[in-house]
């Protein structure tokens, strides 16, 4: 135990030592509700992580770049072109790392849990990782007469390595969890048909029930038409008005035509049923007719 402790006081494993401290501090913070739990955001869900400032980064550079080297042009300057081309080349190089190192970011899945959580699963990781490795190599290396600084560097690069690996792992089945899942507003409800509950809807007043996985919501609606819809009428929601909280409706039987009766829809099924019967009866009938004409 001790052996790990002090391990975890060198380098470098005292590097995600303090990372693991703050990451603890923080979670403690998430815990009593005073900071957010993705209070650096990341996380997307099973979306595609979201490079456009990457992207935009890249884009500013490069119009940089070339913006330096004309002005330095048009100076008739020498000195100026040369300082405008290398400064926007070395500004693209750096805004495309960043863009490679975003879609590395997007490859390890590390956007499917807020920042957060990432980053204090490479801290742990990191710190197991780094302590342990030290713990279990440095006698040996020490023992070869090689320096402590260079174990040092080795075991940072590995345990980074590994954190980030191991991190893209772990939160791989967390990400399910961090998924947004935004509720139905009543915007999303224009298009529908409801059914009207009042004896009247006009402009000042009126009232539709609309139903919704087993539930039945009553709505305020709004008709231009005054006495175009009473109780029981079908009616067809057309706009959602944020300040008023109402909709505006329209008759949809005067839109589709009103539902054939019951009575007419049964018989249109008989008749349907008799020509079958019919069609399927003529073959015989005419095949009896060929025989008496034989016969």
């Amino acid at each position: 135990m001790a052996e790990v402790l002090a391990a975890s006081l060198a380098f470098p494993a005292v590097i995600f030592t303090v990372a693991l401290a703050l990451a603890l501090i923080y979670w403690l913070f998430v815990l009593l509700g005073a900071v957010d739990l993705d209070l650096l955001g990341g996380a997307h869900g099973h979306a595609a992580p979201d490079l456009g400032g990457l992207e935009g980064a890249a884009k500013g550079a490069l119009e940089g770049a070339a913006k330096g080297a004309l002005e330095g042009a048009a100076k008739g300057s020498l000195e100026g072109a040369v300082k405008g081309s290398l400064e926007g080349a070395g500004t693209a190089d750096g805004a495309g790392v960043a863009q490679d190192a975003g879609s590395l970011l997007a490859a390890l899945q590390l956007h499917r849990v807020p920042a957060t959580v990432s980053l204090t699963l490479i801290a742990a990781f990191g710190w197991f990782t780094s302590a342990l490795s030290t713990v279990l190599v440095e006698p040996l290396w020490l023992g070869w007469g090689l320096p402590r600084w260079a174990l040092g560097v080795a075991v940072l690069a590995g345990s980074l390595v590994a954190a980030v690996l191991s991190t893209s792992l772990a939160v791989r089945p967390l990400g399910p969890l961090f998924v947004t899942r935004h509720g139905q507003s009543k915007k999303d409800l224009v298009g529908r048909v409801c059914v009207i509950s009042t004896g009247r809807v006009d402009e000042r007043f009126g009232q539709a029930t609309i139903d919704e996985g087993g539930a039945s919501h009553i709505l305020d609606v709004r008709c231009d038409t005054e006495g175009a819809l009473r109780r029981g009428d079908r009616a067809l929601l057309v706009s959602w008005d944020p300040d008023r909280e109402i909709f505006s409706v329209e008759p949809l039987d005067a839109l589709l035509g009103p539902p054939p009766p019951l009575a007419e829809r049964g018989a249109s099924r008989v008749e349907a049923r008799l020509a079958g019967v019919e069609e399927d009866d003529a073959p015989a009938a005419r095949a009896a007719d060929e025989r008496q004409r034989r016969g």
